[in-house]
């Protein structure tokens, strides 16, 4: 369950993409901290790789958001700022909310009870939300099960993009969670009934809703 999401991603062959998957990794467990620069050279070492793929692997991570490569001065990891925090989840809230009306049009019996599955099998364990990368891995996993009946590849490989974007700046800037989880579970009950129903409108009302709930809970708790 835990590399669900990326059944819809291709595996990584090229040395390019080998160092940005690491370093993507690194970004997303708090190895980097907000603004702090890159040196070419430690990485090629740390790597060991050419020049080449080491830049590519820069030049991706910056389009997608995570480092700056500024000119005459070199890279560095993002800062953090908050505005950009919600600026990134609203732009979650569109693609998401087209994800589950797709879903609701598109699922498999199969894709649905499996995800009726997984989600009465996380209610068992709720103590496990003590821990904020449980709560991040379960909300992600959700979403990775509605992406999926989508059945659509742009839209899910656009969502992994926003969704590596998200977890970087949420995990590295919230020390705690202070949501209510039975809420947020009663939310995606909510999302996955109506996607179960068939009812597309009413699946993509409430994946806007559900969204724009958190973000107004990040808001007053973000720094």
């Amino acid at each position: 369950m835990e590399e669900l999401y990326k059944s819809f991603q291709k595996a990584p062959v090229m040395k390019s993409m080998q160092v940005y998957e690491r370093m993507k990794e690194e970004l997303l467990s708090g190895e980097w901290k907000f603004g702090e620069k890159i040196f070419v050279n430690n990485l090629i070492e740390k790597f060991n790789v050419s020049r080449r793929p080491v830049m590519d692997a820069l030049k991706l991570l910056h389009s997608n958001g995570f480092i700056e490569i500024i000119p005459q001065s070199g890279c560095k990891v993002v800062d953090y700022s908050k505005k950009d925090v919600l600026d990134q989840l609203l732009l979650s809230s569109a693609l998401e909310s087209i994800a589950a009306e797709l879903a609701a049009k598109n699922h498999t019996s199969a894709e649905i009870n499996s995800l009726c599955s997984y989600q009465e099998n996380v209610k068992k364990n709720l103590e496990k939300f003590n821990d904020k990368a449980y709560y991040f891995k379960y909300n992600r996993e959700v979403h990775a099960y509605i992406m999926l009946m989508t059945h659509s590849e742009r839209v899910q490989n656009q969502s992994v993009q926003l969704w590596d974007l998200n977890d970087f700046y949420l995990l590295n800037s919230l020390d705690k969670l202070k949501f209510d989880i039975a809420e947020s579970i009663n939310e995606h009950d909510q999302i996955i009934t109506s996607i179960k129903e068939r009812d597309a409108i009413k699946a993509k009302v409430l994946m806007e809703e559900h969204i724009r709930a958190y973000m107004e809970k990040l808001r007053e708790q973000l720094p």
